[in-house]
C-alpha cells in the first residue's frame, strides 16, 4: 500500500490494505540473527528496581531487536524481489516499524493531504446516495476502522520508507515485504508520488492507475514467492478464484461489504490482470503500462480491451434542466463509476459470475450530485448516465442494477433505459417534495446528459515480446531462506 490517495468507483480512498489472503504459501523470511547483548547501561543498585521501568526497557530491546530483524529482511527481500521483476534497487530506503494506531494516523493525514474535511464528508455521503455507505454514515470514520483493521504494511514514497505493521508474525512478513518492497522498486523507477495524484471527477482512471500499481507489486511478490516456476506456478484458475472471493464478500463476514469490495478489488482484479499480461509478455509488458497508462478500469479487466486500449465513450452533462427543475439545489459534485465500481455494488445482489456479466460491456459514465444550498438532505441527489457497448449489454445490466437498488433505497431510486443509454437517479425524494413527480425527473435527467462517439484509441506502446523462460524467470532464481 503506497502512500497516495485514489477515487475508485465513489469511493475516495487511500491505497489498499491487505486484508485478502495470500494467493499461495509464500516463503518464510530466514532468521536474521542477532547479536548478543554485549553490555549494558543498567547499573547494579542497591535497591530492588522498578517493575515497571524494567518491563519498559524490556520492550524497547525487544523492539530495538525486532526492528533490525526486519530491516535486515526487509533489504534481502526487496533485493530478490528485484531480481525477479527486472527492477535495479536504484536508491536507498528506510524500514520502520508502525502500530494500528500510526497505520490510522498516516491514513489520516493522507486523506487530507487531497481532500478538504468537506469534500471527504461530501463523498461519503454520495456513496450512501448510492448504497455504498447507510445513510448518516460517517465515511471517513468507517474508512480509518477499515485501514486500521486490515493494512499490514505501507510505503511512503514521500520518505522513501516501507512502513511494517509491527504487530504481523514471521509467516506474514514475507508477504508484506515482498508486496511493499515491490512498490519501492515501483517508485526508484516510475515515481509513485507523481503518478498516484488523484484526479478529482475522473475516479476511473484512478481506479485504472491502482489497479496497475497494486496489481504489479502483488504479481512481483509472486513471482518471488513462486521460486524458480515464477508466474507460471500461479494458474488463472487460483486468480479467478480469489477476485470471486473478494466478490462475494458480505456483510456477514464485514461490515460495509461493497466499500470493502472496492478496497481489495486492487488486489485481486488488478493481480489477474498483471500476472497475465506478465506471464505472456514479460514484466516489460508492465513496464510500459507506466509511461502509457491505462485509462478505466475496464481495461484493467478485461485482457483483451487493454491491448487495444479501447476508450470510454464520452458522457457529457449540461445540468440546466435538472437545476430548473430543483432550483434551490447546486451541483457539488461531477465524476464516473467505471465497470470496476459498478461491478462492486453488483455483487451485493448477484453471485460473482452474474454479477461480471453484467457489468462487462459498459462503454462509460457520469453522474452529477445536486446537494440543497441550505438545510442539506441526508444525501444529495444523484444522476447519472452509464453508455454500454451495445443495446443488450445495457439489457443484462439492467436488471442487476435495478435489484441493486432496490435493496438499498426501495421506492427512492428511477431507472430507465433508452437503448444502449441508462439513465439512473437515487435520493430524490427528498429533492422533489410535491413540487414535481418522477416524470419530470425523467424528462429532466435525459436533457442533461448525452453521449458523444469515442475518442480514436492511442497505440500502445510497443513491447518486445519475453522469451518464453521469462515467464519463470529470466534470471537464476533467489535461493530459497
Amino acid at each position: 500500500m503506497p502512500r497516495a490517495a485514489f477515487h475508485f468507483g465513489l469511493s475516495t480512498l487511500v491505497l489498499g490494505s491487505l486484508l485478502v489472503p495470500a494467493l499461495a504459501c509464500h516463503r518464510e523470511p530466514a532468521a536474521v540473527p542477532l547479536e548478543e547483548d554485549r553490555g549494558s547501561d543498567v547499573g547494579v543498585a542497591d535497591a530492588a528496581p522498578d517493575p515497571a521501568e524494567l518491563d519498559d526497557r524490556a520492550d524497547s530491546l525487544a523492539r530495538t531487536q525486532r526492528e533490525a530483524e526486519v530491516d535486515a529482511t526487509a533489504r534481502r527481500i526487496t533485493e530478490e524481489v528485484a531480481l525477479v521483476r527486472g527492477l535495479t534497487v536504484t536508491g536507498a530506503f528506510a524500514v520502520e516499524l508502525i502500530d494500528k494506531a500510526g497505520v490510522r494516523e498516516f491514513v489520516r493525514e493522507a486523506m487530507y493531504e487531497e481532500l478538504s474535511r468537506a469534500e471527504i464528508q461530501l463523498l461519503g455521503r454520495i456513496e450512501a446516495s448510492l448504497g455504498v455507505l447507510p445513510l448518516g454514515t460517517d465515511g471517513e470514520q468507517v474508512l480509518l476502522d477499515l485501514y486500521e483493521l486490515g493494512v499490514l504494511g505501507i510505503y511512503d514514497p514521500k520518505r522513501k520508507t516501507l512502513l511494517i505493521g509491527d504487530y504481523i508474525g514471521t509467516t506474514e512478513l514475507g508477504r508484506v515485504i515482498g508486496h511493499e518492497g515491490a512498490h519501492g522498486l515501483q517508485d526508484m523507477h516510475f515515481d509513485l508520488l507523481n503518478l498516484a495524484k488523484v484526479n478529482k471527477g475522473h475516479s476511473d482512471l484512478d481506479t485504472a492507475k491502482t489497479f496497475l500499481i497494486e496489481g504489479d507489486a502483488e504479481a512481483a511478490y509472486l513471482a518471488w514467492m513462486s521460486g524458480s516456476e515464477g508466474l507460471a506456478a500461479i494458474g488463472d484458475d487460483l486468480l479467478e478464484l480469489q477476485a470471486d472471493m473478494v466478490l462475494a464478500i458480505d456483510e456477514s463476514m464485514i461490515p460495509n461489504p461493497t466499500l470493502t469490495r472496492m478496497l481489495q478489488m486492487p488486489y485481486t482484479e488488478g493481480t489477474a490482470s498483471m500476472v497475465r499480461l506478465a506471464r505472456e509478455q514479460g514484466f516489460a509488458a508492465i513496464d510500459a503500462l507506466y509511461a502509457d497508462v491505462p485509462t478505466t478500469s475496464e481495461q484493467m479487466l478485461h485482457h483483451d480491451k487493454l491491448a487495444k486500449r479501447e476508450p470510454a465513450l464520452p458522457v457529457r452533462v449540461d445540468p440546466a434542466a435538472l437545476l430548473g427543475l430543483v432550483p434551490d439545489h447546486r451541483v457539488v459534485w461531477e465524476d464516473d463509476i467505471g465497470e470496476a465500481g459498478l461491478l462492486a455494488m453488483l455483487a451485493e445482489v448477484e453471485r460473482p459470475w452474474i454479477a461480471r456479466k453484467s457489468a462487462a460491456g459498459w462503454g462509460g459514465d457520469r453522474y452529477i450530485a445536486l446537494d440543497r444550498e441550505t438545510n442539506p438532505a441526508a444525501a444529495p441527489l444523484l444522476v447519472g448516465v452509464i453508455a454500454w457497448d451495445s443495446e443488450a449489454d445495457a439489457k443484462e445490466f439492467e436488471p442487476s442494477f435495478r435489484a441493486y437498488l432496490d435493496e438499498h433505497m426501495p421506492g427512492d431510486f428511477l431507472i430507465q433505459r433508452r437503448g444502449r443509454e441508462i439513465l439512473y437517479a437515487t435520493q430524490f425524494a427528498a429533492a422533489l417534495a410535491d413540487r414535481a413527480d418522477a416524470a419530470a425527473l425523467s424528462k429532466a435527467g435525459w436533457a442533461s446528459f448525452s453521449v458523444g462517439k469515442p475518442s480514436k484509441p492511442a497505440k500502445p506502446k510497443s513491447v518486445k515480446p519475453a522469451k518464453p523462460e521469462s515467464s519463470k524467470s529470466a534470471k537464476p532464481a533467489p535461493s530459497k531462506p
